[in-house]
């Protein structure tokens, strides 16, 4: 009889341990290019029945993903931590999205799976996540390909590098994406996602008098994108333009740069305009 009182204590302390959290990981879409960083939202319920603080200055790392290939390979584990405290309040849920950059798991080709363990710093265990798929692919700059060099005020001056502009299809969506390469080894320095792309008109890639690249694209419909990348391969700007009524906007280089001629600025983020309410009959002028 002790026995079997003793083995239901301890299953039922495991199964108060595993109720520390209930943690869910998800990933942006399941299918990057390579070297493409890979965004993660953590959420986490905290079901400990007590206040949980998470990072600060000289803590330990609270957050470490497993990442395997499809052929059992494991590889190195990546750990997050947080110079700011998280306080997680008992039964409270929160969400952290993280940029797993540098290449981490997309710098090989394959099917990888991602596992996000989160830290309970009071027993010092790890509660894992979920575990999310993802397939890492290639492709060639079949919409520009041309060299640069760095300019002085940037990191790596006088480095050569390569603009190269990629036209994917993930799924039904035609995306666009940059990427940087050096030009003497061939290696990806940098990739990232533009946005969908429509290509009813032909996107418009130039190079600049400072060697930044402007890409020049229609989003969707009316709407068109500006984007700017700076010579050390990082996203400066990202722009949208109307067409309106017929205007279409276009990109005209100048001894400045560039400039967007035609149509209207465009603020995807702003709220629509609200229409105008409808007079009544006491407010139309005397005759009418």
């Amino acid at each position: 009889m002790n026995r079997y009182l003793l083995l239901l204590i301890l299953c039922l302390c495991a199964s108060s341990a595993r109720a520390q959290y209930v943690t869910n990981l998800a990933l942006s879409k399941d299918q990057y290019l390579t070297g493409e960083p890979v965004v993660a939202t953590v959420t986490i319920i905290n079901r400990s029945g007590a206040d949980v603080i998470l990072g600060g200055h000289g803590a330990r790392d609270w957050l470490h993903f497993e990442i395997t290939q499809s052929t059992g390979r494991v590889l190195s584990p990546i750990t997050i931590g947080s110079e700011q405290p998280i306080k997680l309040q008992a039964g409270g849920t929160t969400s952290h999205k993280v940029e797993l950059s540098g290449g981490y798991a997309t710098s090989d080709l394959g099917t990888f799976h991602l596992v996000a363990n989160v830290l309970h710093p009071i027993s010092g265990q790890f509660y894992a996540s979920n575990r999310e798929r993802m397939t890492t692919t290639d492709a060639k700059p079949n919409m520009f390909d041309q060299p640069y060099g760095v300019p002085e005020g940037y990191q790596n001056a006088g480095r050569a590098r390569r603009y190269q502009v990629i036209l994917f299809r993930e799924l039904d969506i035609l995306q666009l994406y940059c990427r940087i390469a050096d030009e003497r080894s061939g290696a990806y320095l940098a990739t990232f996602l533009l946005g969908p792309v429509n290509m009813a008109v032909q996107p418009q890639i130039s190079i600049d008098t400072k060697n930044k690249l402007h890409i020049f694209f229609l989003a969707k419909p009316q709407i068109c994108c500006h984007a700017i990348i700076n010579p050390d391969g990082k996203l400066y700007k990202r722009s949208y333009y109307r067409d309106t009524q017929g205007n279409r906007p276009t990109l005209v280089m100048t001894r400045d740069g560039a400039q967007v001629v035609g149509g209207e600025y465009f603020d995807p983020a702003a709220p629509p305009a609200l229409s105008k309410a409808l007079r009544k009959a006491s407010e139309r002028p005397p005759g009418l």
